[in-house]
């Protein structure tokens, strides 16, 4: 079943629903490995945009607050975090997150480490854990070196890249609670990012 129908010449998204994947091998968040927990899901799009990893860290985030169920998982996940003494999200302050995403800065507890013209990392620290959530864009046949999304009507693989490492038995325990949602949550907000930039 075709996830999204959008055609007039500038777009086409794959009839593949998301998938899971490996861990590109020129992707920035390789460099983390070995790491505790990681993973990774791509979508295709044959598209004449440009498609800015920054943009879509954004709109990835931002799509949170967009649907009714994503937002009651996150209370659950900020309700249940208390007990095990770990900070829970507070809302997003959209234009100071923007900023900190394109310049490289730091917002909360959250930062963007490294980045390269086709990948964007964040990385959200607390004190039982460390983990990573990257934006990789790739575009067959495309030179990396040359940005990401350089071609008109080019086919281009988004990938969401998730590493995990733990700190101490208590972010094992964090983890346990939230990892029954995180595939759930993070392959609908990359639909929807991709979505929202088009």
């Amino acid at each position: 079943m075709k996830i999204l129908s959008l055609y007039d010449g500038h777009l086409t998204i794959s009839r593949v629903l998301t998938k899971k994947t490996t861990i590109p091998t020129d992707s920035l968040a390789g460099q983390l490995l070995p790491a505790d927990y990681t993973d990774a899901y791509y979508r295709e799009v044959t598209t004449e945009k440009t498609l800015l990893p920054d943009d879509l860290m954004i709109g990835f985030w931002t799509s949170t607050r967009e649907l009714w169920w994503m937002v009651a998982l996150f209370r659950l996940r900020n309700f249940l975090v208390r007990f095990v003494g770990l900070k829970g999200e507070e809302g997003i302050e959209v234009g100071a997150f923007e900023k900190a995403i394109r310049e490289g800065g730091t917002y909360g507890f959250t930062s963007v480490p490294v980045k390269s013209h086709h990948e964007t990392v964040m990385m959200l620290t607390d004190k039982h854990l460390d983990a990573w959530l990257s934006v990789y864009v790739a575009e067959e046949g495309a030179n990396t070196e040359g940005g990401a999304g350089t071609g008109a009507g080019s086919k281009k693989s988004v990938y969401l890249i998730t590493v995990v490492k733990f700190k101490q038995r208590l972010g094992r325990v964090y983890f346990f609670v939230i990892r029954p949602f995180h595939a759930l949550i993070v392959k609908n907000l990359l639909r929807r990012a991709m979505v929202k930039i088009m």
